[in-house]
């Protein structure tokens, strides 16, 4: 499948989990592989009377993109489910638009590495790398 249909299945079939996280596809590219996709985060995701974001919803944010790259890439025809995520929070992050920015650092049959960075305002405020185990929809 091209990217540009890719792109608009990706747009069209949202999960739930994502609606929430106001997420939306901007880019996606099968070579080299990466996705960018739009987050905004609201009220309802902070602490400390509003001022940052919890950090289970950044960690959503930094993995749904992996997740929605890997779909992509193999046409739908795989559920990738995660077997490790790592965090690294560099900076508070605040309510509003966020853009993530999802790589493959390596692909395997059944198992990716992958790598994704959240950037608020052009500012990286939290970075992650997991592996997903590469499970078919059959």
């Amino acid at each position: 499948m091209e990217d540009s249909k890719i792109l608009q299945s990706l747009q069209s079939d949202s999960a739930p989990c994502t609606d929430t996280l106001g997420a939306k596809v901007i880019r996606f590219s099968s070579e080299p592989p990466e996705i960018e996709m739009e987050f905004e985060a609201i009220y309802d995701f902070t602490h400390s009377d509003g001022q940052v974001v919890q950090g289970g919803f950044v960690t959503g944010m930094l993995d749904a993109p992996m997740a929605h790259l890997l779909m992509g890439l193999f046409d739908f025809k795989i559920i990738p489910m995660t077997l490790d995520l790592n965090v690294s929070f560099l900076a508070p992050t605040r309510q509003g638009k966020l853009n993530c920015i999802a790589e493959v650092l390596q692909l395997g049959k059944s198992t990716a590495f992958m790598t994704s960075k959240l950037y608020q305002q052009d500012k990286l405020v939290a970075s992650a790398t997991s592996t997903v185990r590469l499970v078919s929809r059959n």
